[in-house]
């Protein structure tokens, strides 16, 4: 007799955390953008055409630089923001449900779906965020500019 198998493999997503963002304390704009694509919390969008009742369609960054200044204790990397550009801060915060198995609840197993309408917080210069190695686009370490948004990934420059 033969039995089934299933496939417990989580995929791994980029995660990220607004630490210290103007727009959380509503001192910026926080927008609802509806997702063209499947997108991760770390990721930078841009507010599009105006959808219906407080929600913009996604469009794509077209100038974001910023410059990682910091590991985390959680392996994180720390942005400081020094042009913000169009670029919107992707962070819909988690739901996880407790009788879930432990590894469907890590925050690196959820993303954004296309069509979500998620929280998007629009960045002001010397904001600072967080962001996992999924988040960017090339090998991110301290020091190193971030030059632009590449798929919705920061991109590491020099």
């Amino acid at each position: 007799m033969a039995y089934m198998s299933i496939n417990w493999s989580v995929d791994e997503h980029a995660t990220a955390l607004p630490s210290n963002v103007l727009a959380q304390e509503y001192g910026a704009h926080i927008f609802n953008i509806k997702l063209g694509s499947d997108t991760d919390n770390g990721n930078l969008v841009a507010a599009g055409d105006w959808e219906s009742f407080d929600v913009f369609e996604e469009a794509a960054v077209t100038t974001f630089e910023g410059k990682i200044v910091e590991q985390m204790p959680n392996g994180n990397w720390l942005v400081l923001v020094t042009d913000p550009g169009d670029a919107l801060l992707v962070y819909q915060k988690p739901l996880t449900p407790y009788e879930s198995p432990r590894e469907f609840m890590k925050e690196s197993a959820f993303f954004n779906k296309k069509d979500d309408i998620v929280r998007c917080y629009g960045l002001c210069k010397w904001d600072r965020f967080e962001a996992s190695d999924l988040a960017f686009d090339g090998t991110p370490e301290v020091g190193k500019s971030i030059t632009g948004v590449s798929s919705k990934k920061m991109t590491v420059g020099a």
